[in-house]
């Protein structure tokens, strides 16, 4: 029995000891290293490179600058190695709670299709790295001139779309519309009812487009991600296949996106419009 007791003993000692060496434990105490953020998106031109600057965090404060190491998440990284670069530490000043870690995303066979780049921290000194990691997406693009596909346009329903979609187009038809520039160099961004013909009280909403390089991919909804209107719930919009646009002419565009992405009113719809400037 003696010697039973003793085999156990020694075998949760080793699988404990194992557990504790795996990845290391914050208890509230000690010093948490972190990303101020989960994602962002690094655009990157044709045959050119960019860079990103992600702040990187610690929980508390030290009279001493303190390093922090990082490094691919190779199980969540679809880009290949040619495609950026990094420092693979960053220093905390003294009496400081953030740094700032610059990433260069490179055009070495990258797409408009993007690939991603998961960061992790590995360890900072005197502390534990968190376990979240931070996404970046990153995407090849063509320059865009910033007044390119603004201004006003004519938005028209063509085809596709949930239920009777030939009496109720999700953004209507022959609706007047102003596109202006998003966040990133390449969005643009228009402000439209959803299903105007049901009359309901909802507010307008943003869409959200990209100009990738011939291409219009839809981003969907943004502030709110819904429509407002639904079947029982608030149909979503999301990206569904590309558009066209002519890059050196912005008269006429093409948008292609997936309406109900929720499924709330049955299966997902593949909705057609175009755009025509004003």
């Amino acid at each position: 029995m003696k010697k039973i007791a003793i085999l156990f003993i020694g075998a949760l000692f080793l699988f404990t000891s194992c557990e504790e060496t795996q990845s290391p434990i914050y208890d509230g105490s000690q010093t948490l290293a972190y990303f101020n953020g989960t994602s962002s998106t690094l655009e990157v031109e044709i045959n050119d490179t960019n860079t990103i600057d992600i702040s990187v965090g610690v929980s508390t404060i030290s009279s001493s600058a303190r390093t922090v190491n990082i490094s691919v998440d190779l199980d969540n990284t679809t880009a290949t190695s040619g495609m950026y670069t990094f420092p693979t530490t960053v220093t905390i000043p003294a009496n400081e709670f953030f740094a700032t870690l610059t990433v260069t995303g490179i055009d070495d066979g990258l797409t408009t299709a993007g690939e991603t780049l998961s960061l992790q921290i590995d360890s900072v000194d005197g502390g534990v790295g968190s376990s979240r990691v931070h996404t970046i997406r990153l995407v090849e693009i063509c320059p865009v001139a910033a007044t390119f596909a603004t201004g006003m346009y004519t938005l028209d329903f063509v085809s596709g779309g949930i239920g009777a979609a030939g009496f109720a187009p999700a953004l209507g038809t022959g609706v007047t519309v102003e596109l202006v520039a998003g966040t990133a160099s390449t969005e643009r961004v228009f402000n439209v009812k959803c299903y105007p013909s049901f009359g309901f009280a909802n507010p307008p909403v943003d869409f959200s487009f990209s100009l990738v390089c011939g291409t219009t991919v839809s981003n969907g909804l943004i502030a709110p991600q819904v429509s407002g209107v639904g079947c029982g719930g608030s149909i979503a919009f999301g990206p569904s296949g590309a558009g066209t646009y002519d890059t050196a002419d912005d008269t006429n565009m093409t948008l292609i996106f997936a309406e109900d992405t929720a499924e709330i009113c049955g299966s997902v719809a593949t909705t057609t419009y175009t755009l025509t400037k004003i």
